[in-house]
């Protein structure tokens, strides 16, 4: 983990159904890693991460919705993590470019 593009921060995890596990990033990626957003998958941009959700290791993407971004986590990885909607987590993201 590079420690000059990596970020800690506190959340509280949201499930919105239909990207399940989302964590609220409180800031601006594209601003903070000084990298634009990039092609993610068929008609969605944003940024390849990776780091640690309660330490543990996990690879996602951010993506951005309504004016906020997020980090979007597989279920399979919530399940494992024990992740609930309402909890807070300790958080540390880097762009996998890093």
């Amino acid at each position: 983990m590079n420690r000059h593009r990596a970020v800690a921060f506190r959340a509280t995890v949201q499930n919105d159904h239909q990207r399940p596990w989302l964590v609220p990033l409180p800031f601006d990626p594209v601003s903070q890693w000084s990298t634009p957003a990039r092609p993610l998958w068929k008609c969605g941009h944003g940024h390849r991460v990776r780091g640690s959700v309660n330490g543990r290791d996990f690879r996602g993407a951010v993506v951005e919705r309504s004016g906020t971004f997020w980090l979007q986590l597989e279920e399979s990885y919530a399940a494992v993590v024990g992740l609930v909607a309402g909890q807070f987590v300790d958080v540390l993201i880097e762009p996998e470019d890093a």
